[in-house]
């Protein structure tokens, strides 16, 4: 089953090479593609996580916690900590992984992020929780915290 995952993962990255991808108008100057991270690398890091849960499944709820604190992060407009949460994960089994660490560390840095940069990476991280069993109220939940902070009660 591994190997067929990892097959199937080598096919898709081949057909995606072969395609040249230029920016939406408007996202010329965004970090993703400028980088040279847009369009190759979200679908890099989407296939990479899903072949890991998919070989490793006790992983999931990991996968699952990391995707959704790096949405968060992201929504608030970083990309270090977010990166940061998924790369410990893919650092520990870069075996079934190898081209998705290598597009992750490629985005390994503090920046502030435009909203093209923030709508590809919201996207990509809101696919691989879901990949991994996440559901609309997870990110729901998410937003809800971050907009209204909790009540505090009167003694």
């Amino acid at each position: 089953m591994k190997k067929l995952v990892i097959a199937l993962m080598l096919i898709s990255l081949v057909g995606c090479a072969g395609m040249l991808t230029k920016p939406p108008v408007g996202c010329e100057e965004a970090f993703v593609w400028k980088s040279g991270f847009m369009p190759e690398g979200r679908e890099l890091l989407e296939l990479g996580f899903a072949s890991l849960i998919t070989a490793e499944p006790k992983l999931k709820p990991h996968v699952k916690t990391g995707a959704l604190k790096a949405w968060r992060l992201v929504h608030d407009g970083t990309l270090g900590g977010a990166v940061t949460e998924l790369l410990g994960l893919v650092e520990k089994n870069p075996q079934y992984t190898p081209l998705a660490l290598f597009a992750l560390q490629r985005l390994d840095m503090d920046r502030s992020l435009n909203t093209c940069d923030q709508e590809v990476l919201l996207s990509m991280f809101r696919n691989i929780a879901i990949y991994a069993g996440a559901t609309e109220q997870d990110f729901t939940a998410s937003l809800a915290s971050l907009v209204s902070p909790p009540a505090v009660k009167d003694k």
